[in-house]
């Protein structure tokens, strides 16, 4: 990130003379520079002012572009220990040196993280971050009596906070332990409600649940990476993105798969040369099982045609199709079916609903 100036920029005239010359290579893979680079808890100097419910843009530097990928604006009010997602792009990121966000008109004011991350398509397994300080000016409103006003405070951060926290992999990042799939564009799990661009396939396997992931259950490594079923639901595990409760109406998302870039040898990071992953994934040959080839359902089993809203079953083998998505009756939570058997998912999103066999916005 170029703009707003990174902590310890070598590009900001006024950043003193701690400078980071290496601000544009990836984090560690052992995590042990996340978040910021190691820099969240420098002394605060705030290089930029936003206001609540305002538009601004970011600019990218650096010209090795690892033929695109996937990346997130967040905000942070305590020091990168929680990072809120504001915008997602989703594959061709950064192949444009701008782009532009908004600030949510709910943001609380004072002293914050926007922070930029991205996970590039081609080259080594990695994640870039770059984290700036920066001060959020609320919305000006009538002047309000101090209980009313602390009211309306309290219900702005709960609405804030709710928003998704920034996807995590390659970082050896014990939530989740993911790593994204070369050669392929992340689609986030939780994109939150601003999103760019959409992307085939889900670019990512994981090994256990964690907050960014929607708590559902986790991919593991012999899964088909693309996590689309050819009829287009999702496949076992995870749910695919278009079911995801803060992913934009207009980010659709295709059966084809994505295309292919090979790897040059002598492909390096931005500014420096970035350290080989412990322990590097090639792409994932297992392929998941399609609905055709599930196990026979029993004549008592309901219709598959993924529409159901019933609540979850108890989960029997042979139970459901691949990939169906089942409602509770009321709509706040839904099962996922994964080898035959209805794994409950938990509760859908705030301003969300599952019905009909789908999540679909209140």
């Amino acid at each position: 990130m170029k703009s707003p100036y990174p902590i310890r920029s070598p590009l900001n005239p006024n950043g003193g003379s701690n400078k980071d010359y290496s601000y544009t290579s990836p984090l560690s893979t052992s995590g042990s520079d996340y978040p910021c680079k190691g820099y969240a808890n420098d002394p605060f100097v705030s290089v930029a002012d936003y206001t609540a419910g305002g538009s601004y843009q970011i600019e990218l530097d650096g010209s090795a572009t690892h033929s695109g990928g996937s990346c997130q604006i967040s905000l942070s009010y305590d020091r990168a220990k929680t990072l809120n997602v504001i915008k997602s792009m989703e594959g061709g990121c950064p192949l444009t040196p701008q782009y532009s966000f908004t600030i949510p008109s709910d943001a609380p004011s004072g002293q914050a993280l926007l922070a930029w991350t991205w996970f590039n398509k081609v080259g080594n397994r990695e994640m870039y971050m770059n984290c700036a300080q920066v001060t959020i000016n609320g919305k000006s409103s009538k002047r309000s009596h101090p209980r009313e006003l602390s009211h309306k405070l309290m219900a702005r951060d709960s609405t804030f906070s709710s928003r998704p926290t920034i996807f995590l992999a390659n970082i050896n990042n014990p939530e989740g332990q993911c790593t994204t799939v070369a050669d392929q564009e992340v689609a986030f799990p939780l994109p939150g409600p601003d999103v760019q661009g959409s992307v085939s396939g889900k670019g990512y396997v994981c090994k256990s649940p964690a907050p960014f992931l929607s708590g559902s259950s986790s991919s593991s490594n012999s899964e088909s990476s693309s996590g689309a079923s050819p009829s287009g639901t999702p496949s076992s595990g995870t749910p695919s993105s278009s079911a995801s409760s803060g992913r934009a109406s207009s980010s659709s998302t295709s059966s084809n798969p994505p295309s292919v870039s090979p790897v040059s040898e002598n492909d390096s990071s931005n500014n420096a040369k970035s350290p080989p992953a412990s322990t590097p994934l090639s792409t994932p040959t297992a392929v998941a099982p399609s609905p055709e080839a599930s196990p026979p359902a029993p004549s008592t089993t309901p219709s598959t045609s993924g529409t159901t809203n019933n609540p979850a079953s108890n989960g029997s083998a042979g139970s459901c199709t691949e990939g169906q998505i089942t409602c509770s009756g009321d709509g706040n939570s839904f099962s996922l079916c994964s080898n035959g058997s209805l794994v409950p998912m938990g509760n859908v999103a705030s301003g969300t609903t599952c019905k009909n066999g789908g999540i679909a916005k209140l």
